[in-house]
């Protein structure tokens, strides 16, 4: 141990990695306390503790030792290796082991990714092992040769140091060695030359030419009249071993005289078998490789950064021609050619994602546009692992792909959830979205704002009598005006049918001027539509009322708005239409009937006066496959109280913690009963984003699998869009965590957010629910039978299970099982009912 490098171990490293196609190789080797390396590839460290070592495993046996993921194997998932900076994720180790059976190390491959390793490869890493193990013995030969002589002495000084030389030369060498005869005979051979062909000294001095060489290989011949007329020759022929295998060995052999004139040859060979072998499967590794540059959508690539800042591509296979349009050589050592390419506006999010991944040497995924000569606007993604150089520099490996089609898909699907396919507007989905941002705005600011919510007069009466033609015809005029007299931060949506919204902000710090402002928007809105429509040669007349509603008022939510606007519209139409009027509300009684809400519910939790119902879920053949839990309030005070209507305040309230959790322990409460009776199923819970985010969720939920022994895989947490993107890495943590438990995760309401779809490929997901507002309208309305294609076909691609809800006629149960739904729930396959009568029918 401690010795200097030597490069016939460092070769045998090199090649490990080469032909394992690992980035790290180690020759290791043990005493009582620490583990030192002495030949390492791919890593900084020259020595750890002997009680982390993976190789302290690996000697206690003969055999190769395989971890295929050190996180996940009892043996190693919480050692300081793979836990640590290291991150060590598999290992791969063949113990070195002397004749005597002691065992020394080992040699080793390793990664940081998890990876397999099969039989052959572990029988090729048991090869390299003997020939560390070789390299090892020779020089253990050396030093007891060098001892032997120091103690017998030197009789004839010049004499015996040459035969001492000669003899430890020959003795020793790596190489097979024989003094013959011109004719073939064979006078001496030393212990490498009797080790490889597998016959004692004396063996061979008894055989004759045709037992050693294979006479019929026709290099042999022309190395012996090479060797006739130059004195020496050197190639590569086939030779025998003793039991008569042949192998593939290089030759060198010279022809000398003695004092007397006699002449003798000596010849030195090796096997190559084994050099051949690993040769061949290092050329068919690099063709493999090659084919997978050429072949590969995108391009493989590995992109360094200097310490000085400079950057390029030492390597780019051919497919970057089609990323950016330039050659290998054209980035091998400066990629501002690339630089130049990449979107004005991508270029800084694009450096400083670079920067993080070399600061933390996490791996590099990022996603940018480029402006290309040919091809125009395209999408890009690069991902890498990085390694840091011993330079200071760190180098990426990785590709680089074309996603602009998937952009383009998201942004469709994206579209088809939130826009109005008829008028090109903002749907109902999307007004949503955008009043509850205006509303918290104008809080914050105390600008008030207004919802004018229009109907138009008597539309269903053109649409009857013209036909649906006209009647889309008329929805898009009508659009576009509204669009064209709104200001450009108002939002103008429509909301199905003949019925429009435009949101409207910053009209003033008080109410009498919000008024005004409001009510001349409102007046020219109704200007806009009285005016003549001219559809195919004709013109029509059309009217709308207008309903409007202030806010903020107080604590109203965006339903509220919408409510109140609405009523206002229909108070409009009462007047004679053609009308505008607006919502009177008496705020001070809405808020004292929040706060009492929230004070029954605050007793209904500590009397326990909420039950658990469960509506069954069907799959494609009609079995029942599950439920999703539903919370139910049979107030003493109020009745039956609508979820609609107490989830928002025990959400608001913090309430909704508590109950969450309740509900979280009847349901596997439920699950556990279900297994002992041997009847499991699968049970779906509402997780709310606030109960989601509280710091002790995962421990608790843990605890509670834990003390009911419920079978964690059969438990499906249902969250928001929302809540996947809000915090991203927070709660791609935490739901990796919960997935080790082997609970799985539903994205409820899916489609109703207002989110990029990256989070569906990033994040441990198991199901899409669809809402039942895409449903409802399904097959007949053309742009939910759309949404709700895209979501099956997006789902598919995926790998995601899908649950339609709100099932409720048997024509939309047919379309979405013709779509390809996994699951259906809804009031025609099973109505909530008590949790307990469920489990009691179940006979648990």
């Amino acid at each position: 141990m401690d010795t200097p490098p030597e490069r016939a171990f460092d070769d045998l490293t090199e090649l490990a990695v080469s032909l394992f196609g690992v980035p790290i190789s180690l020759v290791t080797l043990l005493d009582s306390e620490r583990q030192w390396f002495k030949s390492r590839q791919g890593l900084d460290v020259i020595e750890t503790a002997r009680d982390i070592a993976f190789c302290d495993i690996t000697i206690r046996g003969s055999a190769v030792l395989v971890i295929e993921d050190a996180e996940h194997d009892p043996r190693s998932r919480s050692n300081p290796l793979v836990t640590g900076p290291l991150a060590v994720r598999f290992y791969a180790g063949a113990p070195l082991i002397t004749p005597e059976g002691h065992a020394l190390g080992s040699l080793c491959v390793v990664d940081r990714e998890p990876r397999a390793f099969t039989p052959q490869q572990c029988e090729d890493l048991e090869r390299l092992a003997r020939q560390v193990m070789t390299q090892l013995l020779l020089r253990r030969k050396n030093r007891e040769l060098a001892t032997t002589l120091r103690e017998f002495g030197l009789v004839d000084q010049r004499r015996r140091e040459s035969e001492s030389i000669y003899g430890l030369l020959f003795a020793n060498s790596l190489d097979g060695v024989m003094q013959t005869r011109p004719g073939g005979d064979i006078l001496t051979a030393n212990p490498m030359a009797c080790a490889i062909l597998g016959q004692s000294e004396a063996q061979l001095r008894r055989v004759q030419r045709s037992q050693v060489l294979d006479l019929r290989d026709p290099r042999l011949l022309r190395l012996f009249d090479e060797r006739d007329r130059d004195g020496k020759a050197r190639g590569e022929i086939t030779m025998i071993r003793g039991n008569g295998e042949r192998f593939e060995a290089e030759v060198s052999t010279v022809t000398y005289q003695d004092e007397a004139g006699e002449q003798f040859a000596s010849v030195a060979f090796r096997d190559i078998t084994e050099r051949r072998l690993w040769a061949r499967k290092l050329e068919q590794s690099l063709e493999l490789l090659g084919n997978l540059a050429r072949r590969v959508p995108g391009a493989l690539v590995q992109y360094r950064l200097d310490p000085d800042g400079r950057t390029c591509y030492p390597f780019a296979s051919e497919g970057i021609f089609n990323m950016f349009e330039v050659s290998p050589l054209d980035v091998r050592e400066d990629d501002a050619v690339v630089r130049k390419l990449v979107h004005p506006d991508d270029q800084r999010g694009l450096v400083e994602s670079i920067q993080r991944s070399a600061q933390t040497l996490q791996p590099w995924h990022h996603e940018f546009r480029v402006v290309l000569p040919r091809q125009g606007l395209r999408w890009r993604l690069g991902s890498g692992q990085p390694e840091r150089r011993p330079d200071g520099s760190v180098l990426w490996h990785g590709f680089v792909s074309d996603i602009t089609e998937r952009k383009h898909s998201e942004q469709h699907t994206h579209w088809l959830a939130h826009y109005d396919v008829l008028t090109g507007l903002p749907n109902r989905r999307m007004l949503l979205d955008r009043i509850g941002h205006d509303l918290a705005v104008a809080r914050r600011s105390r600008q008030l704002g207004a919802l004018l919510f229009i109907d138009l007069d008597h539309f269903k009466h053109i649409n009857d009598a013209l036909g649906h033609s006209i009647g889309d015809e008329l929805l898009k005029q009508v659009a576009e005006r509204l669009r064209e007299v709104a200001r450009e931060d108002d939002t103008v949506a429509r909301l199905g049918g003949d019925e429009f919204v435009v949101l409207v902000s910053n009209l003033g710090l008080d109410a009498a001027q919000a008024t005004r402002h409001a009510m001349a928007v409102a007046e020219k809105l109704r200007e806009v539509l009285v005016m003549d429509h001219h559809i195919f040669d004709h013109s029509y007349n059309i009217s709308g009322s207008i309903g409007i509603t202030l806010f903020p008022k107080g604590a109203e939510a965006v339903d509220d708005l919408l409510r109140e606007a609405d009523t206002a519209m229909y108070r409009a139409k009462a007047s004679g239409r053609n009308r505008v009027a607006f919502f009177e509300t008496a705020m001070h009684a809405e808020v004292q009937s929040r706060l009492a809400l929230e004070q029954d519910l605050k007793e209904a939790l500590q009397l326990e006066q909420f039950e658990l119902h469960l509506q069954p879920q069907f799959d494609a053949q009609g079995q029942e496959i599950g439920g999703e839990l539903l919370l139910r309030w049979h107030s003493p005070k109020r009745g039956r109280v609508s979820p609609l209507d107490f989830i928002p305040v025990a959400e608001e309230s913090g309430l909704i913690i508590e109950l969450g959790d309740r509900v979280l322990r009847q349901a596997c409460l439920a699950l556990a009963r279900l297994h002992k009776a041997g009847r499991l199923q699968c049970l779906s819970v509402n997780v709310s984003p606030r109960q989601f985010r509280k710091d002790d969720f995962v421990a608790g939920l843990r605890q509670i699998i834990q003390d009911t022994g419920a079978p964690a895989d059969y438990l499906i947490l249902e969250v928001t869009e929302n809540l996947l993107i809000d915090n991203w890495q927070d709660t791609s943590a935490r739901m990796s965590e919960l997935r080790a438990l082997g609970l799985r995760f539903s994205i409820d309401d899916f489609g109703t957010g207002y989110s990029s779809l990256a989070y569906l490929k990033k994040l441990p997901l198991y199901e899409l629910k669809i809402d039942k507002s895409f449903v409802q309208d399904t097959p007949d309305d053309p742009n939910d039978t759309a949404i709700v294609e895209a979501i099956v076909s997006m789902a598919k691609h995926l790998n995601l299970r899908v649950v339609a809800e709100g099932v409720e006629t048997p024509a939309q149960a047919d379309f979405l099982l013709r779509t390809g739904c996994d699951c259906l729930q809804g009031y025609l396959l099973g109505r909530p009912g008590p949790l307990e009568d469920w489990l009691s029918l179940r006979g648990a």
